[in-house]
């Protein structure tokens, strides 16, 4: 999938590609702001298809692109844009180079599908990406139990420290509780969970009430904050 894609030169591009085999690569696309040029098409943020790259000594140069899915209409709606170039923005500062990134890659695909279709409220494909994501890459929390005492049932209070802590362990060490005191109810921690477990293509097959959906985005915001400290720039486009 195009991530990203710059104008350099007089009518080349410089683009960001998400792939299965290699993560995330940079290539130059020569030729590709001609209006005639057939890698014209193949070019354009969020195209998911099938590449050919060869491998210059310095960078990949893209040769040719078999176009699969175009999401016209998320290009086409800004505030739909505006979120997937913030999850094109996070893949590309988490994906590794030359790593595999098949569950990126497929976490960005049915993203878009999402956004394209319309399927949940942004803040809600917001959270899911983000909280997914962020699994992917080997940053996901223990949600299922209380990390000192395993208890699964109890009420939880929210720490750095890998996870959740229940009410009775976090009065003990009475500073976690202090420190780091979002609580989770039953419903958004069951959420969260199903986000952490579900197959990718059924991500997006639910909903909540706008309740459980502010304390799930207060919940990634502190989350995000402690373990994800960068800036991302298009997040002054989101409201």
């Amino acid at each position: 999938m195009i991530i990203t894609a710059s104008p350099i030169k007089e009518c080349d591009k410089r683009i960001e590609v998400l792939t299965k085999e290699r993560g995330r690569i940079s290539a130059f696309a020569r030729g590709a702001r001609k209006p005639n040029c057939v890698l014209s098409a193949c070019t354009v943020p969020f195209t998911f298809g099938k590449f050919t790259f060869y491998e210059g000594r310095n960078a990949y140069n893209l040769v040719s692109g078999e176009i699969d899915t175009y999401f016209e209409e998320i290009t086409t709606d800004y505030e739909a844009l505006c979120y997937a170039s913030y999850f094109a923005e996070m893949v590309q500062y988490l994906a590794g180079e030359g790593m595999e990134a098949a569950e990126e890659l497929l976490l960005m695909y049915v993203t878009m599908r999402a956004l394209q279709h319309k399927l949940l409220p942004l803040p809600l494909v917001r959270v899911i990406f983000e909280m997914r994501l962020m699994m992917i890459e080997g940053e996901g929390l223990e949600l299922f139990g209380c990390l000192r005492c395993g208890n699964k049932d109890a009420y939880n209070v929210y720490l750095s420290q890998g996870g959740l802590l229940c009410a009775k362990c976090a009065a003990k060490q009475g500073k976690y509780a202090g420190e780091y005191p979002i609580k989770l109810s039953a419903d958004a921690k069951y959420t969260l969970q199903y986000i952490l477990t579900s197959p990718l293509e059924k991500l997006y097959a639910f909903t909540v009430t706008d309740r459980v959906l502010k304390e799930l985005q207060q919940f990634m915001k502190s989350y995000l904050a402690r373990y994800l400290p960068h800036k991302f720039k298009t997040l002054d486009f989101i409201v």
